[in-house]
């Protein structure tokens, strides 16, 4: 086990495959609310969704705009591109999925054999940005849950990864020291650099293969069994 007993584990796309459960999700309802009306195909609508999607995500986790906020212009704006004015219908679609998503079993390669490694010898937590109505579900419909002794999310305390106040909280709730704890997340701007403004090691799991980062984290691989030869 070495000097580590707790890890915090992000959830989204590094244990659970958000990406894919979510694609799935947006297919059905796209289908089913026919937006082929307003959208050249499925492809031309997310290519629309993503990029905005990931710059209100930035905000959200700098505090410059609510949960409700995110919500309401992410599903707005492909409408809005394809000259759509319908807020209605814009909430439909997001409230159809959301609902949908915590029902995938989507489970990135490697999760459960990692996590059926580590269980046994460390104490497990979910560090989360995720809103709370669907982590706890997507858990449960993955098989995840048993897994872990807490789920501590952003939205707990209202403060987002990468901010230092959020870690702090995490270790406090998992009653961790930064010295005997460690990170393993998928996104670099929140889990790695959030956990090393603590202090805390990290790896960081480069599924999309980056090769420049803003700095070497204590760990890096690409997919989640080589952690198996760290802890």
């Amino acid at each position: 086990m070495g000097k580590y007993k707790n890890i915090f584990i992000d959830l989204d796309d590094t244990i659970y495959d958000f990406a894919a459960a979510s694609r799935e999700s947006f297919e059905e309802v796209y289908t089913m609310l026919g937006y082929e009306r307003f959208f050249n195909s499925f492809s031309h609508f997310l290519s629309l969704y993503e990029p905005h999607n990931l710059e209100l995500w930035a905000l959200y986790g700098e505090g410059k705009i609510t949960k409700a906020e995110l919500n309401k212009d992410r599903y707005s704006y492909p409408l809005r591109m394809a000259g759509i004015d319908d807020q209605e219908l814009a909430d439909t679609f997001c409230r159809e999925v959301l609902s949908r998503i915590p029902t995938k079993n989507k489970v990135i390669p490697g999760a459960i054999e990692l996590l059926e490694y580590l269980y046994p010898k460390y104490n497990l937590y979910i560090l989360s940005n995720g809103f709370k109505e669907l982590q706890e579900h997507k858990m449960q419909t993955a098989g995840l849950r048993k897994y872990f002794k807490k789920i501590v999310l952003s939205e707990d305390i209202g403060i987002n990864k990468p901010n230092p106040e959020l870690f702090i909280h995490a270790l406090q709730v998992a009653n961790a020291t930064i010295e005997n704890s460690i990170m393993i997340g998928d996104m670099f701007d929140t889990d790695i650099v959030g956990a090393a403004g603590v202090e805390m090691d990290q790896i960081f799991y480069n599924r999309k293969g980056l090769e420049q980062l803003p700095f070497e984290p204590t760990y890096k691989v690409r997919n989640l069994l080589q952690i198996k030869e760290i802890l």
